[in-house]
């Protein structure tokens, strides 16, 4: 009898113990192979801006008084916040906040000046992106239950990736040149995003609300393949640009048959002042020490 009541403790702590480690087991659906997510100092990771750059900011901005208007830095030193904690969920960026920006989530139907210099190079982005499509070193990959996700960054949080621009120099130059491209800013990316079949990028919001984020279509598969941004859906299309603020709650998926391909860059939202853009590119400069991806 005594040997019945020992093999039930025994199991039953046996499943205590399978079922805790079911419970705090890591979500397996986003596994990264990127050494970028796994860098401790990545600037997407809240924290390590946080205890960086936010206590940069204030000091900063008191230097600015005096190199430009006093009334342009007040307003940002009363409107830019660290604590997002407070805004709803379906825009609340994990880093950094500048109150009283236009509330839009889609922008689309703006800037094209910008969208027309980008897609007067289209085919040239296409050729170029059809050459490193086979590298195997170059890319980062975000891959699990959900799918893969593929990245060939020509700029990586403001950094430029040599050894990749180098691969796609007419791509490169072509941003380098766009007069709102956030260049040496740590909010500021360009690379190649394939979206893989059967893949979805869950919902996420993006790290601040400064910027605008630009798809441009280079490969979009037919069938159910899209992107929602603030609950509004939209489908990419080959040679056209899908414009928006990645400050919104947004997701993608592609449940086609091929892979989705599309250049991505980021731009100052175009409801920031000449001098606005100019105190941000020294409050969020890219700083010497902070990462090394070439």
């Amino acid at each position: 009898m005594i040997w019945f009541l020992l093999l039930g403790v025994v199991v039953f702590w046996y499943l205590v113990v399978v079922r805790m480690l079911r419970k705090y087991q890591p979500n397996p659906k986003i596994t990264s192979t990127s050494k970028i997510c796994s860098s401790p100092d990545c600037i997407r990771c809240c924290d390590y801006l946080k205890t960086v750059y936010s206590c940069e900011v204030a000091s900063k901005l008191k230097k600015m008084y005096g190199k430009y208007e006093s009334v342009v830095i007040y307003k940002i030193e009363q409107r830019l916040t660290f604590d997002t904690s407070s805004l709803p969920a379906i825009r609340r960026p994990n880093v950094c906040y500048l109150r009283d920006m236009c509330s839009d989530a889609w922008h689309s139907k703006k800037q094209k000046y910008i969208q027309d210099i980008i897609l007067d190079s289209y085919r040239t982005i296409k050729t170029e992106v059809s050459s490193i499509v086979f590298l195997d070193d170059n890319w980062c990959v975000e891959s699990g239950n959900n799918g893969s996700w593929k990245k060939f960054f020509l700029y990586n949080q403001g950094k430029k990736i040599e050894k990749n621009c180098k691969e796609m120099p007419k791509t490169t130059h072509l941003i380098e040149n766009l007069d709102t491209f956030m260049k040496g800013v740590v909010f500021g990316n360009a690379f190649i995003s394939i979206l893989e079949p059967k893949s979805v990028i869950a919902p996420h919001c993006g790290p601040t609300n400064l910027r605008v984020r630009c798809h441009i279509g280079l490969q979009i598969p037919e069938g159910d393949c899209n992107i929602t941004v603030n609950d509004k859906t939209e489908t990419w299309s080959q040679k056209e640009c899908l414009l928006f603020d990645d400050s919104f709650l947004h997701s993608a998926h592609n449940n086609a048959p091929d892979s989705r391909i599309v250049l991505i860059v980021d731009l100052w939202h175009p409801n920031l002042t000449l001098t606005e853009i100019k105190v941000m590119q020294e409050l969020f400069a890219v700083k010497e020490t902070d990462m090394d991806f070439s």
